[in-house]
């Protein structure tokens, strides 16, 4: 072989992977539970059939309750994922009604690691979490996908404080590409969602309102990207009062 065939060789081994590489792609839903599933008398079936229309790779869910009295001393996240075919993870943010009250993951795909972590930053009503998974996808690419639900509370800076936390706790050290999905409790022109885009996409930014479900008037749900180099396919916010007191989101991206 001649020089110059070798050298096209090792150029083609070099740059080969690079131009085979595809996007990474994922369709995400955000749903809030409303009080564990109360709208929809903690069903596992109603909430199971209006995911699998959409056929998801992730759904998160703010507000599960897990072995609560008030949905029946049920396992609601491990029934969808029966029903569904996926891989479920819970995290909790506090003991309640005889069992936990959190956030929850559903993956179509393996994750190989999985976290919570909780705090009450001063002011906050209540504790609050963030729960993260890395999932290694069919092309053996990973990437990191997390729900947080942040307090209610009138000071901004109890927000602020839980996504300084979540910040130094899931990016230190972090070189996937990662997705934070959820009720931030804040419009998008808030101190809190100002903050969160000095390290965050605003993957859906100019997307309609998300509450109420019946009359949805502010925007408080997002699909949030890091690094900010996400792409948005689509971005589709669906009401269904029958659910949940707050819109649905299903947003298709992508990461180069």
């Amino acid at each position: 072989m001649t020089l110059k065939k070798n050298i096209l060789l090792i150029i083609w081994v070099i740059i080969s992977p690079a131009l085979l590489a595809q996007s990474l792609s994922l369709r995400v839903i955000s749903m809030n539970m409303k009080e564990g599933g109360k709208p929809a008398n903690y069903d596992a079936n109603a909430y199971s059939d209006f995911i699998r229309q959409y056929n998801p790779d992730i759904v998160v869910f703010q507000e599960m309750d897990n072995f609560t009295t008030r949905n029946g001393n049920k396992d609601l996240l491990s029934e969808m994922a029966v029903k569904l075919g996926m891989f479920p993870y819970y995290g909790k943010a506090f003991t309640y009604a005889g069992g936990d009250f959190g956030n929850a993951i559903l993956s179509k795909y393996p994750f190989y690691n999985a976290r919570t972590i909780t705090a009450k930053p001063t002011g906050a009503s209540e504790m609050r979490a963030c729960s993260w998974i890395d999932v290694l996808m069919p092309d053996k690419r990973k990437v990191r996908v997390a729900v947080t639900h942040l307090d209610v509370a009138s000071d901004e800076q109890v927000r602020i404080s839980m996504l300084a936390t979540i910040n130094t706790n899931m990016l230190t050290n972090n070189e996937l590409p990662t997705l934070l999905i959820g009720d931030f409790n804040a419009t998008p022109e808030s101190d809190t969602m100002n903050y969160a885009k000095f390290r965050w996409q605003d993957i859906g930014q100019g997307t309609g309102n998300t509450i109420s479900s019946t009359n949805p008037t502010k925007r408080i749900d997002y699909v949030m990207g890091y690094p900010k180099t996400w792409i948005k396919k689509s971005y589709e916010i669906v009401c269904n009062p029958g659910l949940s007191d707050h819109c649905f989101i299903v947003a298709d991206v992508e990461h180069p």
